[in-house]
């Protein structure tokens, strides 16, 4: 019999260590104990992942093979210590060695009671759900005055302590017998066919058609049609592939994607028993076994770090340079941030917008610009603002009623909009050449996009939500994975080499010169990849709620379980490298909230999402709070003062003009009680519980704003439609992590600098992981804009002066 002893701490000295090599010398003609130490576990952090490091999977694989374990744990505080916890943790994390194995607790302490308290803290770790260890239930082994417990060769003194100990082993050996007969997996045999199963997706119903013979689960079949494109999609793939290859439905969710990663298991699930089988025997079996890969090496010209719109956009443009590219993303598909992004793109384009009738009160919203003081304006951006004072003044003389806008507008905008003081009263507002490289170079971004294969519709010019001016060029297709299904298409057509789950670990850095990346695979593989160039696109740290609020200098409260709109692999991994090859930062304090964020999930395209001149927000009590058409953190900032919560109004035409949705997705929303629908603004306020009059005297001033172009209250000035037609919307929304505008110091070519503002050789960043451009609040829709350009920007240039370099 095969037992793996742990020794409960990584003190270099401990009593335990003492006992569990005595019970391995004691007991050695009746089992073989193997010790294992915990020295060089890691802290468990569930942000770094670790289970594949070496390790955590010799732990793995060692208590998995083995008959039972024995752990020796101290007692520290009246509970085990930490480095015992993590490595439990560590193994009921992502790996379950623990699961129905035969577990002894023994401890040792200096105290006449022994280590009873951690023991009974052990026991209880042990019995819970995700370890789901079978405890030896009593027969503990507790060595009170452990110092005086053994003698010079390490064996304990006192017979009769060792007849105890001797009885314990005994019945644990007998337990384990016993325990281990509950773990032989039982046959599990099914009536062959295909059976139509309907589970729980994110938008809906999953239909699913399971194909099952004697005893094995064959095929799955997925209808996807309903599901968020880009986000979902390696949910259809790589899981039924697991279940199939494994035969097993004890398999990983995916981050981002956790409702329907668990609806094709529960689709499979009941399929099983429709079959005759009990799909708990399936969840019980262990997962696939991966394939043991040996590490891996790599050349390429350039290593592009993250796979989101920033990083393929970059990939493709070093492939249109004829050079070599590797692009190394973490989570199991590409898209990161991009992919879930609302779809439109800032870009001042005259020639195309003049085509569009100018909406009710933004004249008067040109007009503030224009009578704005020079004062006001920061040096380096008053010579472009006299420039565009000009041309909004010969706009409004020539009473033109078309939709105005020009470069200069929109760089002022990105100017005036980002402009920001912190809680500190330090005052922060975009790196003019940053600034004037977004806004002189968007539209070319815009251009080449639909040359990589990127359909806009041309029918329509829109605002994503605190844009502050109608210049959104919207992709033919959903959100923003029209954008990232065109990019992947077109990098793997031209020959670039995409690795998924490959999270980038350390820089490689020579000399002062950054050369290449390590990574890890999803096997555990180390894999170096050797570069003339890295660019660095791995997004901000909006799903890292401890970077949030170690940096925050902007929010008065970031809350511990804030939602994000985030994907949950934007942990700010790509700032941590910068900052290991020694660069700048800017701006970290400043964050972003989006404030018309689902309260559940922190999702954007839930209920109805429409462009901000037919927001109608009101709050708990009924009555409008804000001027709609404000930026995010004013929008956010006032939500937070009328207690968070608050709910978007709309009729059967302003529902018309909602970004990605379909009838069928609001229906079961409706249904789901996500979204309320109501014939009459009366009864639609009961179902909010607001008071009726209050509620439809909002409404009925609020249309009348609409009908005047101007808003008495809250001094909104671009308005579109009223709020008149059957049936009428209410859509809960919240405030949520959105975007993070601080980041890795960069130079208009991308570069990234260090605190002496000197060029790191080899190191580029482009998108979310750079700071400087947004400063204190990002536009709606210029993230977009920012990773097209400056994407295509860190490519082009991590070409020109480091790879021609070294030839």
């Amino acid at each position: 019999m095969k037992f793996i002893g742990i020794v409960g701490t990584n003190a270099e000295k401990s009593y335990n260590r003492m006992l569990l090599q005595f019970m391995k010398q004691h007991f050695s003609d009746k089992a073989e104990i193997e010790i294992l130490e915990l020295f060089d576990v890691p802290m468990f952090d569930e942000s770094d992942d670790q289970s594949n490091s070496e390790i955590i999977q010799e732990f793995n694989t060692k208590i998995s093979d083995a008959d039972g374990v024995i752990i020796a744990t101290p007692e520290h505080n009246h509970s085990v210590p930490s480095a015992l916890n993590s490595i439990i943790e560590w193994l009921s994390f992502n790996l379950h060695p623990f699961d129905g194995k035969p577990v002894m607790i023994v401890g040792a302490s200096l105290h006449p009671q022994g280590s009873s308290r951690a023991q009974l803290h052990l026991r209880q770790i042990l019995d819970a759900p995700g370890v789901n260890a079978a405890v030896m239930p009593g027969s503990e082994f507790l060595l009170g005055q452990a110092k005086d417990a053994f003698d010079d060769n390490g064996n304990l003194k006192s017979e009769g302590t060792i007849d105890f100990l001797d009885s314990c082993f005994t019945k644990f050996k007998r337990f384990t017998e016993i325990a281990n007969l509950l773990n032989v997996p039982e046959d599990l045999n099914f009536k062959p066919g295909t059976f139509e199963v309907t589970a729980k997706g994110h938008n809906g119903d999953l239909p699913m058609s399971v194909t099952l013979s004697d005893d094995r689960i064959e095929d799955i079949d997925i209808d996807t049609s309903k599901e968020t494109k880009g986000i979902a999609d390696v949910v259809f793939t790589k899981i039924p592939q697991e279940i199939v290859d494994g035969q097993t439905l004890n398999v990983d969710v995916i981050s981002g994607a956790s409702i329907t990663s668990h609806g094709v298991i529960d689709g499979v699930a009941k399929a099983v028993k429709m079959a005759g089988g009990n799909p708990e025997i399936l969840k019980k079996r262990p997962k696939a076994s991966n394939i043991v890969r040996n590490d891996e090496e790599y050349t390429t010209d350039v290593v592009v770090v993250g796979a989101g719109g920033a990083g393929l956009t970059a990939a493709a443009k070093i492939l249109d340079e004829g050079k070599s590219v590797i692009i190394a993303e973490k989570f199991p598909s590409p898209g990161g941030n991009t992919v879930r992004a609302g779809g439109p793109m800032n870009a001042a384009d005259p020639t195309w917008q003049n085509k569009f009738d100018a909406n009710a009160g933004e004249a008067h919203r040109l007009k503030e610009i224009k009578d704005m003081k020079l004062d006001d304006i920061d040096p380096e951006y008053r010579d472009d603002f006299k420039e565009l004072q000009k041309q909004i003044g010969q706009y409004l003389d020539s009473k033109g009623n078309y939709l105005f806008d020009s470069k200069l507008l929109f760089r002022i905008q990105t100017y005036l909009g980002g402009k920001r003081t912190d809680l500190q009263g330090n005052e922060i507002h975009g790196q003019y050449d940053l600034v004037k490289i977004l806004t002189d170079h968007a539209l070319e971004s815009v251009k080449w996009l639909e040359k990589v294969g990127v359909e806009f519709d041309k029918n329509e010019v829109t605002m994503p939500v605190g844009a502050l001016w109608r210049r959104g060029h919207k992709p033919m297709g959903p959100e923003g994975f029209a954008y990232i299904k065109a990019l992947k298409k077109y990098v793997e057509d031209n020959g670039g080499k995409l690795m998924t789950e490959t999270p980038v670990k350390e820089l490689i850095i020579e000399n002062g010169e950054v050369k290449g990346v390590i990574a890890r695979g999803n096997s555990g593989q180390k894999i170096t990849i050797h570069a003339n160039s890295v660019i660095l696109a791995s997004g901000g740290y909006g799903a890292n709620t401890k970077m949030l609020k170690k940096y925050n200098t902007y929010w008065t409260e970031i809350d511990d379980d804030i939602k994000t709109s985030n994907s949950p692999a934007i942990t700010g991994d790509g700032i941590k490298l910068g900052l290991s090859a020694g660069a700048d930062l800017v701006g970290m304090g400043f964050t972003q909230m989006m404030p018309v964020s689902d309260p559940d999930t922190g999702e954007i395209f839930t209920g109805l999402q429409v462009p901000p001149a037919n927001f109608i927000m009101v709050n708990q009590s009924g009555k409008r709070f804000v001027n709609e058409y404000g930026s995010r953190d004013q929008l956010t900032q006032a939500a937070i003062d009328n207690g968070n919560l608050f709910y978007l109004i709309a009729d059967d035409e302003i529902k018309k003009t909602a970004y990605n949705t379909s009838q069928e997705k609001i229906d079961n929303q409706v249904k789901a009680g996500t979204l309320y629908r109501d014939d009459t603004l009366t009864g639609l306020a009961k179902q909010l519980k607001i008071d009726p009059e209050v509620f439809v005297d909002t409404i009925t001033k609020y249309n009348s704003y609409v009908d005047a172009g101007n808003d008495p209250e809250f001094g909104k000035d671009a308005f579109d439609l009223k709020v008149v037609k059957a049936p009428f919307y209410a859509t809960p929304r919240k405030p949520a992590i959105h975007h993070t505008m601080g980041g890795l110091k960069i130079d208009p070519e991308t570069h990234v600098l260090n605190k002496d503002g000197q060029i790191i050789n080899g190191l580029y960043a482009a998108g979310e992981v750079a700071g400087g451009l947004h400063a204190g609040n990002r536009l709606g829709g210029n993230s977009l804009a920012d990773i097209f350009t400056f994407g295509r920007i860190a490519g082009k240039e991590s070409i020109n002066q480091r790879v021609e370099q070294s030839e």
